[in-house]
């Protein structure tokens, strides 16, 4: 027998490369589901807070953190939504306005000291009260401002179709606003601070 020359055929160098070619597609393809899930689990543990956040407000302060004229049994519900002013994405002022006194800032709008004991509800939006997003834009908030104990989102006939007293909402990749019962759709990506149970 002749002693082997000690190096690889050229047929098992292509083998050995091929399977590295199929390794590395397949983690790339792994890398950009796994960045996506990231993103999506991001949105829901902040969503979550501002919920939290808002909900620790109203049981020390006996309000929601919005301006007086947009609270109270009289204020139309309507006027509790905040969020992006447009596509772009840029969160209102009203929304700044939120996010900051969440984060302890006592801002006084309309004559009213929003949150006069400086308490932090909320970690994570910028000094100006920009909160964004995994995919750039501003988070919507509602809340129950006429204590009815649902809140209307999306919903054509504005009935108040669910049954919690805050919600806030990433509009996702896409950043727009999805109807929540397409849920199980290719297309749909907004992530919710509520159990959005609809049906496949």
């Amino acid at each position: 027998m002749r002693p082997s020359a000690g190096g690889f055929s050229l047929v098992e160098l292509l083998v050995v490369v091929s399977i590295i070619g199929l390794l590395v597609g397949l983690a790339t393809l792994g890398v950009g589901k796994g960045l996506e899930a990231g993103d999506k689990a991001k949105a829901k543990a902040e969503t979550t807070a501002i919920v939290s956040a808002v909900k620790a407000y109203y049981q020390e302060y006996g309000v929601y953190p919005l301006k007086p004229s947009a609270r109270g049994p009289d204020a139309d519900e309507y006027f509790s939504w905040v969020g992006p002013v447009s596509a772009g994405g840029a969160p209102s002022q009203d929304c700044k306005n939120l996010m900051r006194v969440l984060c302890g800032e006592n801002l006084v709008l309309e004559n009213t000291p929003m949150n006069p004991k400086q308490i932090r509800f909320l970690e994570g939006p910028q000094s100006d009260g920009t909160f964004l997003d995994p995919w750039g834009m501003a988070y919507s908030v509602k809340m129950d401002t006429n204590e009815s104990g649902a809140l209307e989102y999306y919903d054509p006939g504005y009935t108040e179709n669910v049954r919690v007293k805050v919600i806030a909402v990433s509009y996702g990749k896409d950043k727009t606003q999805s109807d929540p019962n397409l849920k199980y759709t290719k297309t749909f990506d907004d992530i919710f601070s509520w159990d959005n149970t609809a049906k496949k």
